[in-house]
């Protein structure tokens, strides 16, 4: 548990890199709710724990860019050499010289890297042999790489490959391939795709947190206004409000979704109706909170990202 407190707590430090994948001006206050400011820093732990490592993607992606787009230049510039297409070139060099596993290999293999969990070996063969191709072209394209590189002009900078504050960071050279640069614009234009899916994870991530802390704020305020709990208003304005599911409804939905259950319907009875008496339940609360919400004044200012734009990332300050 010490151990867990302590990981958490590193993932939340302010020390914790820049991902330079935030909308920017970032924006603290993610809502105000009858003058009351929900932030970022009130959303829970695990929120934020996965915001964090969902941003690490990009700190790592960004950290491997240079050596990528070293090995990008290099692959092109052999490739015009011999009057092949870069993915032909990798075919030759690469795919072709790739050796299928025997069976006694993957066996091996398979003995290695075998759990509890994995099938026998007759049935997880096929994987298996997909795996060890997969880490065979990983290690030859490794090698070939490494072959251009030795004979090219490579130099690489020192510094770290961190995300540019200012455009003119964007000129930052981080290695030159035969007199070519690569520059912090390079890294960064070719994880805007990954930015770009990393900004919309986060959003749905914290939206997801803000309405729940949203819909808890304005329980207790209506419970407070009434003299009551949040618990006691849930039962009477929820719970004391559920239909009864039917056997017949739990049936048709098996059997709209039959091909999803294993078992017949006797063997999967309880949790259907247990699931529908959920989504109902969901319904209410859902209803409720609307109404709640519309006698109340709140302001949301967590909004779903764009498309990255550069300047905008590294260049606007932060809030």
């Amino acid at each position: 548990m010490i151990f867990y407190l302590l990981l958490i707590t590193l993932l939340l430090s302010p020390q914790t890199p820049d991902c330079g994948c935030e909308d920017k001006p970032q924006i603290n206050v993610l809502a105000v709710v009858d003058g009351i400011k929900i932030t970022k820093q009130d959303l829970s732990i695990d929120t934020r724990t996965q915001v964090n490592l969902v941003q690490d993607e990009v700190i790592a992606a960004r950290n491997q860019a240079v050596t990528q787009l070293i090995n990008k230049t290099l692959l092109e510039t052999e490739a015009r050499r011999r009057g092949l297409t870069p993915s032909k070139l990798l075919e030759l060099e690469v795919n072709a010289k790739i050796v299928q596993p025997t069976d006694d290999e993957a066996r091996a293999y398979y003995e290695q890297n075998k759990t509890r969990t994995m099938p026998d070996f007759k049935r997880a063969r096929n994987d298996i042999v997909k795996q060890m191709m997969k880490e065979r072209e990983t290690l030859r394209a490794r090698e070939f790489a490494n072959s251009l590189r030795v004979a090219a002009q490579v130099n690489v900078s020192d510094q770290p490959v961190t995300p540019p504050t200012s455009e003119a960071d964007l000129e930052r050279v981080f290695a030159t391939v035969n007199g070519a640069n690569i520059t912090s614009l390079d890294v960064e234009q070719g994880l805007l795709p990954l930015i770009s899916r990393v900004q919309r994870q986060v959003y749905e991530l914290r939206k997801q947190d803000l309405d729940l802390k949203i819909n808890d704020l304005l329980l207790e305020q209506e419970a407070k206004r009434l003299g009551t709990t949040p618990s006691a208003l849930i039962y009477q304005n929820i719970r004391m409000k559920l239909p009864i599911i039917t056997d017949e409804q739990a049936r048709a939905f098996y059997n709209e979704h039959k091909s999803s259950f294993r078992g017949d319907f006797g063997d999967v009875k309880i949790q259907i109706l247990q699931f529908l008496l959920q989504q109902q339940e969901r319904k209410l609360v859902q209803a409720y909170v609307d109404q709640l919400r519309g006698a109340a004044a709140v302001q949301v200012y967590l909004n779903a990202p764009g498309s990255p734009d550069l300047r905008q990332l590294c260049c606007n300050p932060v809030d």
